[in-house]
């Protein structure tokens, strides 16, 4: 982002914490525990803030000055490949050449060991917020949304938002996996482009409407605060009047649901910037823009070392304070890895240009 706005990396910062203790207690804690405690179900509302992610990434793009087809495509490309072999090394390495994959976790999917070559590709596809990202990037450079005027992306916004649920489930394509990335109803894609593309949509609009006030971030917050409050209202009557068709299944939303959850982030945007963006510069605001700025590799390596250390832990396996520790840990070794990781990085840099000086 050219212009930083310091609540949005706050925010998408918060976005990787919350990620890792989301995902810790869905692999690790006991279904008792997630579901019929008070900590199960706080945890689970801190997930809702997904669409406060996918806003600030909508945002973003319209702050980039890389916004040509051709790059948005390039980087679509580039987070699809990552997500599947993130998804290799979630589960293929630990069932196919670990071999230390709880047999739980195979049991939840219905099947048992070995699986065969279909299963084994079922969950190498499986489509989560990364796969919707890349899906989004190659959508934003195929249809060129940069030269798109403001209130027609506004629009679209909108029109995907209501046609969710009319085209949940539907199969548009040769192959029926693509239909899934775009409308699925099925636990294969979590975050289909339908609706959850609105709230990256929503963030762009956002961005623009920063960019044609001068930049004016107190009238950005103004904005987020007067529409996401309507978007609750809004929400909040769609899902008093339907809520199970709507807000059902937290993954494949329709209208009323992603209507209500960009209003509710888009509060908690306000809300920060008012609270917190402007008057702390402690080392946990340095922690979080720190988060905000390495987001993409940090969600790979939680994924990946919250799956490999379920060899060692099973899955559903954890009581409360067993399951509070696991966070921790994972928090402390996902940041660990990536400095790591980011050294090493450099490091090979530094040889590569060393050589080409010398050579």
């Amino acid at each position: 982002m050219n212009q930083r706005l310091k609540t949005i990396d706050l925010a998408r910062g918060a976005s990787v914490f919350i990620m890792i203790i989301v995902h810790t207690l869905w692999m690790y804690a006991s279904t008792t525990l997630q579901s019929e405690s008070a900590f199960g179900t706080v945890v689970h509302i801190l997930g809702k803030g997904t669409a406060s992610f996918l806003v600030a990434m909508g945002l973003s793009m319209a702050l980039s000055r890389r916004q040509t087809p051709l790059l948005l495509i390039k980087r679509g490309i580039q987070l699809l490949l990552l997500a599947y072999l993130m998804n290799a090394a979630k589960f293929w390495l630990p069932i196919e050449v670990f071999n230390t994959m709880p047999e739980a976790f195979i049991n939840a999917y219905g099947w048992q060991s070995p699986l065969s070559a279909g299963q084994l590709q079922f969950m190498v596809l499986t489509g989560d917020i990364l796969q919707l990202a890349g899906v989004s990037l190659l959508l934003f450079g195929v249809l060129n949304i940069a030269r798109w005027k403001t209130i027609w992306i506004a629009v679209l916004a909108i029109a995907i938002a209501v046609m969710s649920q009319f085209v949940r489930g539907q199969q548009f394509t040769l192959s029926p996996y693509i239909s899934d990335l775009f409308f699925a109803n099925n636990y294969q894609v979590y975050f289909p482009v339908f609706p959850w593309i609105s709230a990256i949509l929503t963030g762009y609009v956002l961005g623009r409407l920063y960019l044609s006030n001068q930049q004016n971030a107190d009238y950005l917050y103004k904005v987020c605060a007067q529409l996401g409050a309507a978007l609750l209202v809004i929400g909040g009557i769609w899902l008093a009047i339907d809520f199970k068709g709507q807000f059902g299944n937290f993954f494949h939303l329709n209208g009323g649901g992603i209507s209500y959850l960009i209003g509710l982030n888009l509060c908690a945007l306000a809300a920060i910037q008012f609270i917190f963006a402007d008057k702390y510069n402690g080392p946990i605001t340095r922690a979080l823009l720190y988060a905000s700025k390495h987001v993409t590799a940090l969600y790979v390596i939680q994924w990946v070392l919250i799956c490999w250390f379920m060899g060692a832990l099973g899955y559903h396996t954890l009581s409360l304070w067993p399951t509070l520790c696991m966070m921790v840990l994972m928090t402390l070794l996902t940041f660990a890895v990536h400095k790591v990781y980011l050294k090493s990085k450099q490091s090979f840099i530094d040889i590569t240009q060393k050589t080409k000086r010398t050579a």
